[in-house]
C-alpha cells in the first residue's frame, strides 16, 4: 500500500542512546551501576555520558521508547517521512546527533528546543547478556503543549490518521496527550496508548483515567496490566478478567476499544468487543542469537503499527510486531541499518 506522508504521529521523550560493550566491570563499578538494571541518572552519573561520548567503541541512535518504535515503523514501511515525532531536546551537540540519526532512519522530527537543560540521553552498557541503562530525561521533561500551536506542527497533526503516545510522555505533558486524545476522537482518528511502565500506572492514574475514554488501542505487558488493575482496586490478578474489564471501560465515541497484552514468552493476547479474546503465540528464540533485549518491546509496537496504518488484518499486524521484536534482539541497540530489508516473506 502506498502510504501518504505523516500518516502516523508519535509523542514521546527523545533520548540519544549511547551504547557500548564492556569486557570488565570497571565502568559499572566507577558509577555504582548494576550489570542488569535500569535507573534514572543522579549527580554521581553526571560525567558518565561525556565519558561514553569520548570512547571509541560507542554507537549512537535516536532512542526513547516512542522514537524507537517510529524508527522500526519506518524500516518496515520503506519510504521516509511516513511518520512524524514530537518531543523536546536541548540546544547542544547531542541534539544535533539525535536529529541526524532519526532523520537518517526516515522519521520526520518536530523537536521543541529547550535551552534550560541538555538533550536527554540514555547510557546503554552491555556486558554479555546483561545491560545497564542509565537515563537522563534532560530537556525531554520540558515539553509543553503550546508547541502544538505552531502552524507547521498543526499542519503535521492535520495530516495524521493515527496518533501514538507512550505512558512516559503522559508523565511529561498530560495536557498535550489529552488534547490529542480529544482531537482523535472528535475527528474519527485512531489513538494508540502504550502503558510503558508500572510507575506510570501508579503515579499518573488520574491523567490516565482522563484520556482512557478516547483511547482506541491499549498496549501493555503483563506487569503493567496487573498494575492497572491494582491501582483501580479491581481485586484480581487474572489477566483475562483484567483485559476484559479494560476493554469495556467507557468510551467517548462509538468505536470499540482493543486491549493488547504482550509477553516475551506467553502468547500476545487481544481483547476485543463482545468479549472476543485472541491469542498469538510467540516463537521461541535461540538464546545464542540474543545480543541485546533493549528496545524489543518498542520494536513490537513499530512492527504492529506499520501494518495497522495499512489496514492489514490484526493477525498480520501482530505477526509483524513479533517479527520486528525478534530481529531487534539480534543486534546491539535499536540499530535499523543492521536489519534485513522487510518483505512479506519475513512473516
Amino acid at each position: 500500500m502506498e502510504l501518504p506522508e505523516v500518516i502516523l504521529v508519535g509523542f514521546g521523550n527523545p533520548l540519544l542512546d549511547i551504547t557500548t560493550v564492556i569486557e570488565d566491570n570497571m565502568l559499572l563499578e566507577k558509577y555504582g551501576l548494576e550489570a542488569n538494571a535500569a535507573i534514572i541518572a543522579d549527580e554521581k552519573h553526571e560525567n558518565l555520558f561525556e565519558e561514553l561520548d569520548n570512547m571509541d567503541n560507542v554507537q549512537y541512535s535516536a532512542g526513547g521508547a516512542c522514537q524507537n518504535s517510529l524508527r522500526v515503523f519506518q524500516w518496515i514501511v520503506g519510504p521516509p517521512n511516513r511518520c512524524a515525532f514530537f518531543g523536546a531536546v536541548g540546544k547542544d551537540k547531542f541534539a544535533d546527533r539525535i536529529v541526524k540519526r532519526a532523520r537518517a532512519d526516515g522519521v520526520e522530527t518536530h523537536y521543541q528546543v529547550k535551552e534550560e537543560l541538555p538533550t536527554g540521553t540514555c547510557a546503554v552498557i552491555v556486558s554479555g547478556q546483561n545491560r545497564s541503562l542509565v537515563a537522563n530525561l534532560g530537556a525531554a521533561a520540558l515539553f509543553t503543549e503550546d508547541w502544538m500551536d505552531e502552524e507547521e506542527n498543526c499542519c503535521v497533526v492535520d495530516c495524521a490518521s493515527y496518533f501514538y503516545v507512550t505512558g512516559f510522555f503522559l508523565a511529561v505533558s498530560p495536557d498535550t496527550v489529552f488534547r490529542m486524545a480529544k482531537l482523535s476522537s472528535e475527528t474519527n482518528r485512531t489513538l494508540i496508548l502504550n502503558l510503558s511502565a508500572v510507575f506510570v500506572l501508579e503515579m499518573q492514574k488520574e491523567q490516565l483515567d482522563n484520556i482512557m475514554p478516547y483511547v482506541d488501542i491499549v498496549i501493555g505487558n503483563k506487569e503493567e496490566i496487573l498494575a492497572f488493575a491494582e491501582t483501580h482496586l479491581w481485586n484480581t490478578k487474572n489477566i483475562f478478567e483484567i483485559g476484559k474489564q479494560m476493554q469495556s471501560l467507557p468510551k467517548d465515541n462509538g468505536r470499540p476499544r482493543m486491549v493488547m497484552v504482550t509477553d516475551a514468552v506467553c502468547p500476545v493476547l487481544c481483547f476485543q468487543e463482545n468479549e472476543r479474546i485472541l491469542e498469538y503465540p510467540v516463537p521461541k528464540v535461540d538464546k545464542k542469537k540474543v545480543v541485546d533485549t533493549n528496545g524489543c518491546g518498542d520494536a513490537f509496537v513499530g512492527g504492529f503499527l506499520s501494518q495497522l496504518v495499512q489496514k492489514m488484518p490484526l493477525d498480520y499486524c501482530i505477526r509483524t510486531g513479533i517479527f520486528a521484536s525478534q530481529q531487534i534482539i539480534g543486534v546491539l541497540g535499536v540499530t535499523i541499518d543492521k536489519l534485513p530489508k522487510f518483505t512479506d516473506n519475513c512473516i
